[in-house]
């Protein structure tokens, strides 16, 4: 009888094992292939808040940071602004600037919803999915977009800051990001679109330049990067924000 037993025991133990296994394959999986882009948490702002959005790919959103849902970025830079801020994650892994790459962050619903929150601050970073072989069509284009998505944010009566944020460096080519176009291209577009359009600028890239111990596979900062991140936005919108009329 206790043979019986512990054969179930392991059968058991064996099949929660490989769903486990399975969904965390496959739950990734398919939500860079936006079959889970409802599955995003946000925070409904209180009156008189003031609403950031965080606009992005999975550097925004939080992949490879250890529990996600309170050491990814955003989460921690509303815990830095403390009750009389909102902030919410739009960052959507996987996702390009570039209309025609393979995954434009535009066609997604998080796009729309991150406008519809009628933000006062935007922190938007964009640009290292299109420096992939398959969605690079060259600085121009990539510049010609992301201006679109920026002044799209710009148009919007409730925004008063944006900060456009030079993307984090790779070590090697993991997931085909390219260091040396971020380095280059994406560094001088996110500096030459901040002059032009009279944003905020944080050079993320120089930040973590030869700091690869902060990132978890090369691409993606771990919870320690995140905190960097957070706290670099946090000083720049506490000390360099417009002041805000009375609520």
């Amino acid at each position: 009888m206790q043979k019986k037993r512990k054969k179930i025991i392991i059968i058991i133990s064996s099949v929660v094992a490989f769903v486990a296994a399975v969904l965390c394959v496959t739950l990734p999986c398919l939500y860079v292939n936006g079959f889970l882009s409802t599955a995003h948490p946000m925070n409904t702002p209180k009156d008189g808040q003031i609403r950031i959005a965080c606009v992005g790919d999975s550097l925004t959103y939080g992949m490879g940071v250890s529990d996600w849902t309170k050491n990814n970025y955003p989460s921690r830079l509303g815990r830095l602004m403390g009750d009389k801020y909102c902030v919410n994650n739009y960052g959507y892994s996987g996702r390009t600037a570039s209309f025609s790459g393979d995954r434009p962050y535009t066609k997604e619903k998080l796009y729309g919803k991150s406008l519809d929150f009628n933000p006062e601050i935007v922190i938007i970073m964009l640009g290292s999915n299109d420096t992939k072989d398959r969605n690079w069509k060259g600085k121009e284009a990539y510049k010609n977009d992301y201006r679109k998505i920026i002044k799209s944010y710009l148009d919007l009566e409730s925004v008063q800051e944006l900060w456009i944020m030079a993307p984090t460096p790779v070590f090697g080519e993991p997931y085909g990001i390219s260091d040396e176009r971020i380095k280059n291209d994406l560094r001088e577009t996110a500096a030459e679109l901040s002059q032009e359009l009279y944003t905020g600028y944080i050079d993320l890239y120089e930040m973590f330049e030869g700091k690869a111990h902060l990132f978890s596979d090369g691409a993606h900062p771990t919870a320690e990067g995140a905190s960097i991140i957070a706290n670099a936005v946090y000083e720049r919108i506490r000390f360099n924000r417009v002041e805000y009329p009375p609520v």
